[in-house]
């Protein structure tokens, strides 16, 4: 977007250089009407004079006056041009009025005078014209202006050209004569520094030679001082080899003695540590003992106790079954009773109804009985027996389930106490 509006400013200032331009060009002659509304003579070449009606004679439209050219310019004469060979945009139409030849014959004064009763000519001799053929003449004057702008265009560039190859040329010759005196400048200092070299070599051959008497100079007497450090150095290094033997000495004779009492002391430490080893070993051997002999004890009571708690719980259980046999015997016999009745019971009851719907005695039990009995409690009578029935057999059932779960209850028991002394047994 900014590219195109820096674009658009940039055409929009070249469009109004360009119509500057223009303005500095002078228009043909008959490009300013001198008739009509004061806006037609501002009113640029590209547009259309319009159709505006006004009063008679107020204005006429006139290209130019009788027996002058409309289509040719007299200065500057206008190049062959080629670019509406059909004479699309503007058609050469002859006109009459216009012939350069006929000027003579219409300037008599009975032609003059027909003319301007036919109302073809003004008073000062312009031809006139309708409005199309006057917007036709300005488009003719315009294209003739476009190329005296264009042609002078043409011209402005050439003299720029040339403006700017006078000044390219005259920038290569600035530069060339300053070229040469940068080339004059470096060719003297050239000279001088080699001036200066020269003078620098001769000082130093004579430095190099002066250095050279002073080195051997230098190198004799460092010889002289060599020879008389290596004197001393011979002296100085007897005499310590001398020290040295006698630090060996010392140092061996004191290794020795060390060595010696070393050994002395290893002897009576290795003695120490097998002493206290054995010690210990002892102390361990009656300690394990004394371990196993209060492990054994501890076992010992423990199983003792144990033996008494399985007996204590061997007579409690002993003690319950009894109580419990007795009571089942009591119940067994109460229940035998009740069943036994019951029975004498049906049996004396079938035997007393026959089938013909009389009664009889069976027994004499059986009278005593039955013979409070009403008719409407013999129904009662029946559903009690059928109770006990049921009772008792649902009694003896519970009597063997409370059987089946002493039994579990004393296994449980011997199982945990015998795990108890296990744990205790395992912890000891």
């Amino acid at each position: 977007m900014i590219i195109d509006l820096c674009s658009k400013l940039r055409i929009t200032h070249w469009n109004r250089n360009l119509e500057r331009f223009a303005e500095t060009i002078p228009k043909p002659k008959g490009a300013v009407p001198e008739f009509g509304l004061p806006g037609w003579k501002m009113m640029p070449l590209e547009h259309k004079i319009p159709m505006i009606p006004g009063p008679k004679n107020v204005y006429s439209f006139t290209r130019r006056k009788i027996g002058r050219k409309l289509w040719t310019m007299e200065r500057p004469r206008l190049p062959f041009d080629l670019s509406d060979p059909y004479c699309h945009e503007t058609r050469f139409s002859y006109e009459p009025l216009h012939d350069e030849h006929l000027l003579e014959f219409f300037s008599k004064p009975i032609n003059l005078k027909c003319l301007l009763k036919a109302d073809l000519i003004t008073d000062g001799m312009d031809v006139k014209c309708s409005l199309r053929d006057y917007n036709a003449y300005r488009k003719y004057l315009r294209k003739v202006h476009a190329d005296r702008i264009k042609r002078e265009m043409r011209r402005e560039d050439r003299l720029f050209d040339e403006r700017r190859d006078l000044r390219f040329a005259e920038e290569q010759a600035r530069k060339e004569v300053e070229r040469l005196k940068g080339r004059e400048k470096f060719v003297n200092c050239r000279q001088r520094r080699m001036q200066q070299r020269l003078l620098k070599e001769e000082l130093k051959m004579q430095k190099q030679k002066k250095r050279a008497q002073r080195l051997k100079l230098l190198k004799c007497i460092k010889q002289e001082e060599r020879r008389l450090i290596n004197i001393k150095r011979e002296k100085r290094a007897e005499q310590i080899r001398q020290k040295c033997k006698i630090a060996t000495e010392i140092v061996r004779r004191k290794m020795i003695d060390v060595v010696i009492d070393w050994k002395k002391k290893d002897k009576a430490r290795q003695k120490a540590k097998e002493k206290r080893l054995m010690d210990v070993e002892q102390q361990k051997q009656k300690d394990v003992e004394e371990r196993w002999r209060r492990k054994q004890e501890f076992q010992e009571k423990d199983i003792a106790k144990q033996k008494i708690l399985l007996q204590r719980i061997e007579a409690r259980r002993k003690k319950f079954i009894e109580e419990y046999n007795t009571k089942i015997d009591k119940e067994t016999a109460k229940m035998q009773k009740l069943l036994d009745n019951a029975k004498l019971f049906t049996s004396c009851y079938i035997k007393r109804r026959l089938p013909d719907g009389r009664e009889l005695i069976c027994c004499k039990k059986c009278l005593k009985a039955f013979s409070s009995i009403k008719d409407g409690e013999e129904s009662e009578i029946k559903s009690n027996l059928q109770n006990s029935i049921n009772f008792s057999s649902k009694f003896m059932k519970q009597k063997k389930h409370m059987m089946d779960i002493s039994d579990d209850k004393y296994q449980n028991k011997t199982q945990k106490s015998k795990h108890i002394t296990q744990e205790v047994t395992i912890r000891k």
